[in-house]
């Protein structure tokens, strides 16, 4: 806001929440404020414990005193005054790290550079974003949520609770509310984490009470007068500032506290009406028409009420204590007390019912023309005027889309009559894609089929058909049919062009994630790389771009591309990390996931593991499920491949109750069946895999359908056990299909698949050009896990291959170095199915190898190496010639050499001589 003061200008810009300032502010202190030191002390010391919880009825005097507690404490402190538009989580958060950024200067910017969600809500993230921020603070902040009652956001509740499980040391949380808010008080009560005021921690005594009394009338009020106040308000802080005001102009004191008893209600009703009508008639009136107004400014109020003094009455009403608070330094903008409010509008919509309407209207062009929409719809709901709502609305979606408040646009749209959306189709397409976003899957369908072969029109995201088709085409990605994705995409593409920014960019994306599903990476990376750079994206939100590096990372491990795949991820959590306290976005719990699953494959199992713990640690606190079940089966993996059976279990268990749940992709939730199986026949139980096979549907004779490749493997791995025949015509349909789509790592897998089954039908020579297809294929990203957890039989038949130059002999034999070749031996080493024979004390092995060299014969070879004669050889080690003609034939045999020359060589190539 700029300008002079009391000018009220506000900014014009749709993405500027121009008021947010006004909820970041504790209530001043006025004039003639009655300290308590009472309270004071109790916050002083509840503030000790992780959470505090004020509670009590409005007009307890919750804010004042956490006010004047906030003002002297000497502690920072981070305020934020809550309202029904803080029900949407991603705004919710927003404003918490706007009121942090108060007291922590540059937290808001941090915070939102590491929590911008895509296109789905991101408040965990900016749990997550908040909680690393203040991990290494050593200075500890008290956040204040006042008014805390307005929330009803199950999702509000959720993450506040995830902030609370996961709170850094140097944050405190102090909750201000009517009643208690659903967050897990017991809990935190049991361990000694909570600290509660109530309504009677808060009541006056009857020496605050007379202080209070004294103060607003600027007189002594009789002991027995402030007594019988106090006993008759009950402490109660709204009743006696009401009493005070009408003490102030009279003269009768005992009169006047005889004349009134009973509730508190009865004490607002009669106190309101002797406070109303004692005041001058343009005050009165004032207070009355503005009384619609959440927030008050002169030039809002002049424009509601038709008029040009509301500034000098707003000061003047402040002056008179009426129960205005100003919301800035300035005086620009202003709030009533929320009780007082209340009991002005029913006094007002009892008097002048009709006028009601007109002010609504009035503040609602207001705000409208100064592109505050939210106001502008809430006053216009008010009044039930939901054409004109519904045309801000239209305006708006975008906007509320690229800031990911789908819940705030779904709020809106769902107060809007059915009967107006079907006249809207434009609306009515709009509210299917916010509650798809919003987690309502089940609303999207009924909303989808009030808009089919309606006509386009209306402003909103865009062409209503290619609105649909975007919702038809995320449907179909979480179930996992790409191709509709694909067609569905295509359609709604075929309607847009770069001037519709947030539904053009997404109908690209999903068609690009379509193809990728369907295992068509060469028709998705020219998207893909596109999308990258994307104008809009890049102009707009440069997560865009970020949520793409990560599907083309994914797209290099389909194609058996692992160097680039990792490099793309070790970058992209370069670009997305701070160094110092390695705070990532939300993308980055599934970078996490997909590095552990790329280092998995190249067998670095430690490194692997690293990387799949902190995915999973990630993920839980982002909370998305989708991401929490892929770092889980992940992990499952991991800790399977290094014999943790106990802990691969627990993963799986954890991501089998996630996968139950809804918002959870098809393919994502059938991930965790497939590793429970491959776990399972790991371990020998093929009858149990063959039932799960059976239950999911899954027949030899089935067409590959990319989607479901890894659940048909594992049929095909069934199947090389009993009906080894069955599993070669299965695999070579899955091959053909992998190698027309350029999936190298699909093709890999499959060869040594099927290697395996041709040495199940005694077709050895088959099963070694196959097994050698797929080691030259497998070699130059070091693709080593996929044989190694084939277990004994993979390592029955690479034994075959490594020993003498069998391998070599073979096409394709000499494409695979000896590098890869020893990495390989390694890994099984570890995995407990050693490729070459254990070697005596000193004797050196290597794959390639008949049997290990003696200790003594590599000192031969050595030798022979250097070019040295029998007879030099044996000068040298001391033993005789024939010894040394001895010694030399078995080096010979050993490495299938036939002289001398032709040792040196194989010996060099297989890494024996230096």
């Amino acid at each position: 806001m700029t300008g002079s003061r009391g000018s009220g200008t506000v900014g014009t810009g749709a993405d500027r929440d121009v008021l947010l300032a006004t909820k970041l502010r504790p209530p001043p202190l006025r004039d003639g404020f009655v300290a308590r030191p009472r309270v004071f002390a109790s916050l002083a010391d509840a503030v000790s414990r992780e959470l505090v919880v004020v509670s009590a009825p409005a007009g307890f005097g919750k804010s004042s005193a956490i006010s004047e507690w906030a003002a002297r404490c000497g502690t920072p402190v981070a305020w934020l005054s809550l309202d029904d538009a803080d029900n949407d989580p991603v705004r919710f958060w927003r404003h918490v790290a706007a009121a942090l950024d108060v007291a922590r200067p540059g937290l808001a910017a941090a915070v939102a550079a590491r929590s911008g969600g895509l296109s789905t809500p991101s408040y965990h993230a900016a749990v997550a974003a908040l909680v690393n921020e203040l991990a290494e603070s050593a200075e500890t902040v008290v956040l204040v949520l006042d008014d805390y009652h307005v929330v009803d956001s199950a999702a509000v509740h959720a993450s506040l609770t995830d902030l609370l499980e996961h709170l850094p040391a140097a944050l405190r949380l102090l909750v201000a509310t009517r009643a208690d808010p659903p967050l897990p008080l017991a809990r935190m009560r049991a361990r000694g984490r909570l600290a509660e005021l109530r309504a009677e921690d808060l009541r006056f005594t009857v020496a605050e009470s007379g202080a209070l009394l004294g103060a607003a009338t600027a007189r002594s009020v009789p002991p027995e007068a402030t007594a019988a106040l106090a006993a008759r308000t009950e402490g109660w802080a709204a009743g006696l500032q009401l009493a005070a005001l009408s003490l102030a102009r009279r003269t009768d004191v005992e009169r006047f506290v005889a004349e009134f008893s009973g509730s508190n209600r009865f004490v607002l009703d009669y106190l309101t009406e002797e406070v109303l009508d004692g005041q001058p008639a343009d005050v009165r009136r004032f207070l009355l028409e503005t009384s619609v107004l959440e927030r008050l400014s002169g030039p809002l109020c002049d424009a509601v009420r038709g008029r040009d003094d509301s500034q000098q009455l707003l000061e003047q009403i402040e002056q008179a204590n009426l129960f205005l608070h100003p919301l800035d330094d300035v005086r620009r903008w202003w709030r009533y007390h929320h009780l007082f409010a209340d009991l002005l509008r029913a006094r007002l919509a009892r008097e002048q019912p009709g006028r009601v309407v007109v002010l609504h209207r009035a503040a609602g062009d207001w705000y409208a023309r100064h592109r505050l929409a939210d106001q502008a719809v809430h006053h216009l709901l008010a009044i039930g005027d939901h054409e004109r709502a519904a045309d801000i609305v239209g305006e708006h979606a975008e906007t509320r889309f690229r800031r990911r408040e789908a819940a705030t646009l779904y709020r809106w749209l769902a107060a809007l009559p059915d009967e107006l959306l079907r006249l809207r189709p434009h609306l009515c397409a709009t509210k299917a894609l916010a509650a798809l976003v919003s987690g309502r899957v089940e609303e999207v369908e009924p909303l989808l089929a009030e808009v089919k072969g309606s006509p386009d029109a209306g402003p909103g995201l865009g062409p209503v058909p290619a609105v649909v088709a975007l919702v038809h085409a995320e449907l179909a990605l979480r179930t996992g049919s790409g191709g509709a994705a694909v067609r569905h995409a295509r359609d709604g593409l075929a309607l847009v062009d770069r001037a519709d920014g947030y539904l053009e960019y997404f109908l690209r994306y999903d068609l690009a994630a379509g193809f990728l599903l369907e295992g068509a990476a060469d028709a998705a990376e020219p998207l893909l790389d596109e999308l990258v750079v994307h104008p809009w994206a890049a102009r707009a939100d440069p997560f865009f771009a970020a949520r793409t590096l990560s599907l083309i990372g994914w797209m290099r491990v389909v194609q058996g591309r692992l160097d680039e795949a990792l490099r793309i991820y070790r970058s992209a959590l370069d670009t997305w990390a701070r160094p110092a306290d390695r705070t990532h976005l939300p993308d980055a719990g599934v970078a996490h996931a997909r590095l552990a699953q790329i280092l998995h494959l190249r067998g670095e199992l430690d490194a692997a593991a690293e990387q799949a713990e902190a995915a999973v640690e990630l993920c839980r606190r982002l909370g998305r499920p989708r991401w929490q079940v892929t770092a889980l089966v992940v992990a499952a993996r991991v800790r399977h491949a290094r014999g943790e059976h106990d802990r691969a279990t627990e993963a799986l268990d954890e991501a089998g109750r996630l996968a139950a749940g809804s918002g959870v992709a098809a393919p994502i939730a059938a991930s965790v069946g497939v590793q429970a199986a491959r776990i399972a026949l790991a371990h020998g139980r093929v009858d149990e895999v063959a039932q799960w096979a059976r239950a999911r549907g899954l027949a030899p004779a089935d067409e590959p359908h990319c989607p479901r490749e890894p659940e048909y493997l594992l049929l095909a791995r069934v199947l090389v056990r009993r009906q080894s025949q069955q599993a070669v015509e299965l695999l070579g349909r899955w091959h053909d299909l992998a190698e027309a789509q350029h999936r190298t790592g699909s093709v890999v897998e499959i060869r040594v698949l099927q290697a395996l089954a041709h040495a199940e039908l005694g077709d050895r020579a088959d099963a070694a050009t196959l097994l050698v297809e797929a080691l030259a294929l497998a070699a130059p990203h070091r693709q080593l896990q996929v044989f190694v957890d084939e277990g004994a039989a993979a390592a029955a038949l690479l034994r075959e291959l490594l020993v003498g130059r069998r391998l070599e002999r073979l096409d394709g034999g000499r494409a695979v170095p000896q590098a890869f070749l020893s990495a390989l031996s390694a890994a099984f080493d570890r995995s407990g199915h050693p490729l070459l024979p254990a070697a005596r004390r000193g004797a050196v092995a290597a794959p390639g190898l008949v049997e290990p060299l003696t200790a003594r014969e590599k000192e031969i070879l050595s030798l022979l190496a250097d070019g040295r004669p029998n007879r030099a050889i044996a000068g040298e080690l001391v033993i005789s010639v024939d010894t040394v003609k001895r010694h030399v034939t078995h080096v010979l045999d050993k490495l299938a050499a036939t002289n001398r020359t032709e040792a040196v060589a194989r010996a060099r190539a297989l890494g024996l001589l230096s």
